[in-house]
């Protein structure tokens, strides 16, 4: 067994309690709107990005997505309000 079949081997058996039926606590999320941070100005191709992976999340979660165009010092105060967004769940950054 190679290094990265032996690696591949560890992760699955580390992850094997997740895939367990977790359909409970999936049913709830999401509970309200997911608002996706994109670091670059509207209309560019991040923004274009950004819009089509919300509406397909949209479509699939069942919950609207906006997007949210925090421009400003290179991307790094949409990193910012992204790190400091409580961690849960509802706020990604792109």
């Amino acid at each position: 067994m190679n290094r990265s079949s032996f690696r591949l081997a560890v992760a699955f058996f580390a992850l094997l309690p997740a895939l367990q039926d977790t359909s409970a606590a999936a049913q709830t999320y999401p509970e309200h709107v997911i608002r996706l941070i994109v670091p670059f100005p509207p209309g560019g191709g991040n923004d274009t990005l950004g819009r089509l992976v919300a509406q397909r999340l949209s479509t699939r979660l069942g919950q609207q997505v906006i997007v949210d165009n925090r421009v400003g010092a290179g991307g790094n105060l949409g990193t910012e309000l992204a790190a400091r967004a409580k961690p849960d769940g509802y706020t990604l950054r792109s």
